[in-house]
C-alpha cells in the first residue's frame, strides 16, 4: 500500500511539473514578438531622450542620425511581421473549429427531423427507427453496412431537405431504403393518403427509384413484347411503378411490335 501511495505521489509531482513547463514551440512567434517590441520600446526611449537633449541645446535633432530612426522603424515593422503568422493561424483555427461545430449541428438537426417525421408516419419511436437503420443485419458484411450508413447520411443531409418539401407539394412522402440481399438502396415515394394502410397495400401506390442487383432477360423478343432467356444479373439503377406495371424499367420492359419477330 505504501508503494502504491509513493507511485501516485510521484505521478502527481511529474504532472504538476509538466503543466508548469512553458510550451515554447506553441508561443515562439509571440515570445519573439514581445522581445522585439521591448527592444523597440527601449530604443524609442533612448531616441526620445536624445531629442529632448538636442532640443534643450537649441538644436533640431542634430544628435539623432537617420540610421537610428530607420533602425527603430525596422524593429517595429519586424515585430508586427513576426506577429502576423501567429495571428493568421489563430484566426484559421477559430474558423475551422466554428465550421466543424456548424457542420455537426446541421447533421444532428437533419437526422432529428428525419427520424421525427418518419416516426410520426410509421407510428414508431425515434430510438426504434435509429436502431433499425444502424443495426447490421445477419449476413451483411461490414463494408456494405458502412456504405449503407454513409449513403443514408448523404440522403438525410443533402437530398432529404430539398426532396421532402417538393414531395409534399405533390402529395407524397419520401423514404430511404436499404436492400442488403440485393446489395443496393433506393428512394421510395408514397402518397400521404395511404400511410395508415398496411405495407402490402401501400406498395401498390409506391414509386421506387432503386439501385440494386437484379436479373433480366437479354434473348430474342417474343410475341408478347418481352425478351426471352438467357438472363444476366447486373447492379443497375431502375424505376418501379406497380400501378403502371413497370418493374426494373427500362431493363425489363415491353418492346414495340415493330421489334417483335414474327
Amino acid at each position: 500500500m505504501m508503494i502504491v501511495c509513493i507511485r501516485i505521489w510521484l505521478m502527481w509531482i511529474c504532472s504538476l511539473w509538466l503543466c508548469s513547463k512553458p510550451s515554447h514551440s506553441s508561443f515562439l512567434p509571440l515570445l519573439s514578438t514581445n522581445r522585439e517590441l521591448k527592444i523597440s520600446k527601449t530604443n524609442n526611449n533612448l531616441l526620445r531622450q536624445k531629442m529632448i537633449r538636442s532640443t534643450r541645446d537649441g538644436g533640431i535633432m542634430k544628435n539623432v542620425s537617420s540610421e537610428e530612426i530607420s533602425s527603430d522603424m525596422m524593429l517595429r515593422q519586424g515585430g508586427m511581421v513576426a506577429y502576423l503568422p501567429f495571428l493568421s493561424s489563430s484566426i484559421l483555427n477559430f474558423i475551422t473549429q466554428r465550421t466543424a461545430l456548424v457542420a455537426l449541428s446541421y447533421i444532428l438537426v437533419a437526422n432529428t427531423i428525419y427520424l421525427q417525421r418518419r416516426a410520426h408516419l410509421r407510428k414508431m419511436t425515434k430510438r426504434k427507427l435509429l436502431q433499425i437503420r444502424t443495426t447490421r443485419e445477419e449476413g451483411v458484411n461490414l463494408g456494405l453496412h458502412v456504405t449503407n450508413i454513409f449513403a443514408w447520411q448523404v440522403f438525410v443531409t443533402s437530398v432529404f431537405p430539398i426532396l421532402e418539401p417538393l414531395s409534399r407539394l405533390c402529395g407524397f412522402v419520401s423514404f430511404y431504403y436499404f436492400y442488403p440481399n440485393a446489395n443496393g438502396c433506393g428512394i421510395i415515394f408514397e402518397p400521404v393518403s395511404v400511410q395508415h394502410l398496411p405495407i402490402k397495400k401501400r406498395q401498390r401506390s409506391q414509386l421506387r427509384l432503386d439501385w440494386h442487383k437484379f436479373s433480366f432477360n437479354v434473348g430474342q423478343i417474343g410475341r408478347d413484347g418481352y425478351r426471352h432467356p438467357p438472363s444476366i444479373e447486373r447492379n443497375l439503377p431502375h424505376l418501379d411503378v406497380p400501378r403502371l406495371q413497370l418493374k426494373h424499367w427500362p431493363w425489363r420492359r415491353k418492346h414495340n411490335k415493330a421489334n417483335v419477330k414474327k
